[in-house]
C-alpha cells in the first residue's frame, strides 16, 4: 500500500449480505431496534423529540461524522500524498501525474457511465444537489454510447482526481486486449474517439459527426494509473444460473489481459445495479467473482445505485483502495534510482573492505601461530 495517508479507520464498506457477520467497524452503523416490553407483543414509541435525539441522536452525529471525514479525505488528496515515506521515500523521488488517471472497463450494461453519476452524486449532495448528472447514459441500442474517451473530475472541482469513462468493450478479446493494452501503454485523452471493428460505416460516419458537432479538440494525454473493471451483478447472477459460460469466461479472459501492464496489481472490482438484487444475491456474485477473478472480497466493491449512507462509504472506500494502488504505480525517478544504487554499491563496498580486514587480520594471526610453533619446536630440539 502506497504509505502517507490512508482511508479513515471508520470507514467500512457496506456488507453484501444480511447472512454476513458484520465486522467490528459496522457495530456504530446498525440501527437500533426500538424496545420492546416484555410483557406485550408491540413495541412501544417514543413521541418525545429530547427523548428520540438522546436515544438515536449520537448514532446519527456519529454516521454523519465518519462520511464527512472521509469525503474531506478524498478532497484533500493530491497525488504524492499516499508515496510520501514509503521506503524512506520522498513524493518528489516519483514522477508524479498533474492528476491521479483511473480508467472504467467493462463489457456493455456494466454501468460505467452509472458509476460516474454515482460516485460525482456523493460529493454534490454537499455541494450542489441539484447539479446535473456528468456522464451520459445510453438507454437503448441506437445511442453510439460512450463513443469518446471522457474525462471527469472527481469531485467536480478537483484538480487532483480524474475518471475516465470509455465505451463498452467489444466482446472480442484479441480486440479489447489491443485497445486496453493501448490506452495502458500511450496513454488516453479527453474526447478520443474509439471504434470497434464490427462498426459499420453509417455508425462509424454519425461518431465522427458527433465528434465535428461538439468540436473536441485535442487535449493532453495521461498516463493510466489505476484500472476498475465494472461488471452488471443482473447479468453476472443470470450468467451463473443459466451456466452461460461463454459470459463468465469473456469476463475472466477481459479481466485478465495484460492491459494493466502494473505486473500483479489487478484492477479494482465494482459490481453495479445490486438495487436489483437482493442482499443474498449479492453476496453470491461477488463470491463468485472471487473465485473467477482469483482476487481477494476486499477488492470487489458492491455499488448499487442506491442513496443511501452505506453505498456512499462503499464509493469512498472505493476510491480509496484505487488511489493508493495508482501511487503504488508512480514511476520512480532515475536520479533517484541511481542514488539508490550508489548507496547499495558503497554499502557493498564497505562491506567487502570490512571483510578484506578481517581477512587480513586472520592471516596474520595464522601467521603468528604458525612462527609461534615453529619457535616452540626448536626450542624442545634445544
Amino acid at each position: 500500500m502506497g504509505g502517507g495517508g490512508g482511508c479513515p479507520s471508520s470507514m467500512p464498506s457496506s456488507p453484501s449480505s444480511s447472512s454476513e457477520s458484520l465486522r467490528h467497524e459496522f457495530g456504530e452503523y446498525v440501527a437500533v431496534s426500538p424496545a420492546c416490553d416484555s410483557d406485550s407483543d408491540e413495541c412501544c414509541v417514543c413521541d418525545d423529540p429530547e427523548v428520540e435525539a438522546l436515544l438515536h441522536g449520537s448514532g446519527l452525529q456519529d454516521r454523519s461524522h465518519s462520511l464527512r471525514e472521509a469525503k474531506e479525505f478524498i478532497r484533500r488528496y493530491k497525488p504524492g500524498d499516499w508515496v510520501e515515506g514509503v521506503c524512506d521515500t520522498k513524493a518528489g523521488d516519483y514522477v508524479l501525474p498533474e492528476v491521479t488517471a483511473l480508467l472504467l472497463v467493462g463489457p456493455s450494461g456494466a454501468g460505467k457511465s452509472t458509476l460516474v453519476n454515482r460516485i460525482t452524486q456523493v460529493f454534490d449532495k454537499d455541494d450542489d444537489p441539484d447539479a446535473p448528472d456528468q456522464a451520459h447514459i445510453s438507454c437503448n441500442s441506437k445511442s453510439v454510447g460512450t463513443s469518446f474517451l471522457w474525462e471527469y473530475r472527481v469531485p467536480r472541482n478537483s484538480n487532483s482526481i480524474c475518471i475516465y469513462d470509455t465505451r463498452s468493450l467489444f466482446n472480442n478479446q484479441e480486440m479489447d486486449c489491443k485497445m486496453l493494452q493501448r490506452w495502458m501503454t500511450k496513454g488516453l485523452s479527453h474526447g478520443e474517439m474509439v471504434t470497434w471493428g464490427n462498426d459499420d460505416y453509417n455508425k462509424i460516419q454519425n461518431i465522427k459527426l458527433m465528434g465535428r458537432r461538439y468540436n473536441f479538440l485535442p487535449c493532453k494525454t495521461r498516463k493510466v494509473n489505476f484500472a476498475i473493471f465494472v461488471v452488471n451483478g443482473v447479468s453476472v447472477l443470470q450468467s451463473i444460473n443459466d451456466d452461460n459460460k461463454d459470459y463468465i469466461n469473456l469476463l475472466h479472459e477481459t479481466f485478465m489481459c495484460p492491459f494493466l501492464a502494473f505486473g500483479d496489481d489487478k484492477p479494482a472490482v465494482v459490481v453495479t445495479h445490486g438495487d436489483r438484487l437482493s442482499l443474498q444475491q449479492r453476496a453470491h456474485v461477488r463470491n463468485e467473482l472471487v473465485e473467477l477473478f482469483g482476487i481477494p472480497l476486499q477488492q470487489i466493491f458492491d455499488i448499487p445505485g442506491s442513496d443511501d449512507y452505506e453505498t456512499d462509504l462503499s464509493v469512498l472506500d472505493m476510491l480509496c483502495y484505487c488511489i493508493q494502488h495508482a501511487e503504488q504505480n508512480f514511476p520512480i525517478k532515475i536520479n533517484y534510482l541511481s542514488e539508490m544504487h550508489g548507496r547499495e554499491t558503497t554499502k557493498i563496498a564497505e562491506r567487502l573492505t570490512s571483510l578484506d580486514a578481517t581477512i587480513e587480520a586472520a592471516i596474520i594471526f595464522l601467521c603468528i601461530v604458525i612462527l609461534l610453533l615453529r619457535v616452540s619446536d626448536k626450542l624442545l630440539q634445544w
